[in-house]
């Protein structure tokens, strides 16, 4: 070990110590082992807000935080899991398992994220059985719980698109989208697959197109 010129701590290579790890956006990714894919999902399993809320914990863990993946990257692979006929955080656990674990990471990744929702489910199920016919739990529901709930979803949404609010392409294919969704009623797969050959066309490097 070394001082450097601010008297502070340095290994002989440069880098901080293990205990200082390097911060801001030119750090070094993070390795993801088993036991960090397990507390990702789990942190994952445990967000409230259905869907979004869970892709809001994993974009944070693996893009903000860690670094594993980049954010288009991670946009790319939701896509993907949004066509697929399974939950599209069921693809994501098995997708990112596999990827950083190989097939025992896809039997943690799925075992982390759904141990969540099996124990409050079994719980919460038997405690409304026992309260289901209170008057006061069928009005109490709509102006706490849900309320919240759409709360963290509105705000993981926002978080996820925050690149594509802005005037561009992106924004023009995302409201053509929403408009396809809430007012033609399009199917959800027919959506993705038209925005994925819209996004060709359009995004594809000028190098491809000479």
């Amino acid at each position: 070990m070394s001082a450097d010129g601010d008297g502070q701590a340095a290994d002989g290579d440069g880098r901080p110590p293990d205990d200082q790890p390097a911060t801001g956006p030119d750090r070094p990714p993070q390795p993801i082992n088993r036991r960090a894919l397990f507390g990702i999902f789990l942190q994952a399993g445990l967000a409230f807000g259905g869907g979004l809320g869970i892709l809001a914990v994993l974009e944070q863990e693996l893009v903000t935080r860690r670094r594993a993946v980049g954010r288009e990257e991670f946009l790319r692979l939701y896509g993907l899991g949004r066509i697929v006929p399974s939950g599209t955080m069921t693809a994501l656990a098995v997708a990112y398992g596999y990827r950083f674990a190989g097939l025992p990471g896809t039997v943690i990744s799925l075992t982390a994220l759904v141990l969540p929702a099996l124990v409050l489910t079994v719980a919460l199920t038997a405690v409304y059985g026992l309260l289901h016919r209170q008057a006061w739990l069928p009005e109490l529901l709509p102006v706490t719980i849900l309320p919240a709930a759409l709360a963290f979803i509105v705000v993981a949404g926002v978080r996820l698109g925050r690149d594509v609010f802005r005037p561009s392409w992106e924004l023009l294919l995302a409201a053509a989208a929403f408009a396809g969704a809430a007012v033609l009623h399009l199917s959800p797969v027919l959506l993705l697959l038209a925005g994925g050959v819209a996004g060709t066309v359009l995004f594809r490097p000028k190098e491809d197109q000479a």
